[in-house]
């Protein structure tokens, strides 16, 4: 008999016993997944911190800002409907969007009081641009962002001239007076970008800006930049969103803020601002061949204190 043989018989291994081994497994991978679980929860805080990123305010100078100053009625009787369907054949998107919503406008608007001039164009824009279950506002607003470059790079990249223009004259329509508006604090939760306060102290946010009278909500939205704001040019559009619960202010590009306070709280901005009662545009009636302009004008026409040494 081997010496193997031998031990196996008369002085056996000290081996734990099954009910041993399995209640040190279950310990083992216990304090495992807690490792595991803490080390995904470091590593989810270092990406969120490490993918802010830092956006300093200022004028927009690139953004498309036109406000359709006198070219309304020919913008509304034969340019922006030609658009429309030109860019609904160009981006399946905002054709099934358009289409659906339609639909769901022509019930909606029976139960609302619309000012004189507005079209059931503009109420499906603003469904279109609420409407965060097939999301196009965000494309909408990085071209906006990026066609005032110059005239000639609006009519060649900007894609989306018709819901520009309906969603501008909605907002031109439903404007209250600064007064009325002005007394709600709005709020603007932003995920993953950490803004700063130019030198300047006067910005304007460059696209379509939605807003919240509900603070829970709008922080749900994000915290790495909070703004609570005053707005003399937004509109509650609570009753044409395609989600109404989101009590949305949906604000125009142009509006000119104030920075009335700014902190940082840990890796969190927050901003305190107040409007202006201003805007600050460069282009109007681009379609019909306005140039951009060097110099801001405000919605009243006139020249605004606003220069490019701001910027």
């Amino acid at each position: 008999m081997s010496r193997y043989a031998q031990c196996s018989l008369i002085c056996p291994l000290d081996l734990p016993s099954a009910s041993q081994v399995s209640w040190e497994m279950k310990m083992l991978r216990s304090v495992v997944l807690s490792l595991a679980s803490l080390w995904a929860l470091a590593l989810l805080e270092t990406s969120q911190v490490r993918c802010q990123q830092s956006v300093q305010l200022g004028m927009a100078p690139d953004s498309f800002d036109d406000q359709y100053t006198g070219c309304t009625e020919e913008m509304e009787t034969d340019i922006a409907p030609r658009l429309l369907e030109e860019e609904k054949a160009r981006h399946p998107l905002l054709g099934s969007m358009w289409g659906n919503l339609s639909a769901v406008w022509a019930i909606k608007k029976k139960r609302l009081s619309v000012p004189e001039g507005f079209r059931d164009e503009h109420g499906i824009a603003i469904l279109v641009y609420t409407d965060s279950s097939k999301p196009l506002y965000w494309k909408l607003n990085k071209a906006v962002r990026e066609a005032g470059v110059s005239r000639d790079n609006y009519m060649s990249n900007f894609h989306f001239k018709a819901l520009h223009y309906y969603l501008t004259r909605a907002l031109q329509l439903l404007r209250a007076d600064c007064g009325h508006l002005f007394r709600h604090q709005l709020f603007r939760g932003v995920r993953s970008i950490r803004f700063e306060p130019s030198g300047a102290g006067v910005f304007r946010f460059g696209q379509f800006i939605s807003s919240s009278l509900d603070v829970a909500l709008a922080r749900s939205y994000g915290n790495a930049t909070f703004f609570t704001l005053r707005s003399c040019f937004g509109v509650h559009i609570e009753s044409f969103s395609a989600i109404p619960a989101e009590r949305e202010v949906l604000i125009p590009m142009s509006e000119v803020f104030n920075v009335s306070s700014f902190s940082r709280e840990g890796n969190r901005s927050v901003f305190l601002l107040h409007s202006m009662n201003q805007t600050c545009s460069h282009y109007n009636c681009a379609y019909l061949g306005g140039e951009k302009s060097p110099e801001c004008v405000d919605n009243t026409g006139k020249n605004s204190p606003f220069h490019s040494d701001l910027w």
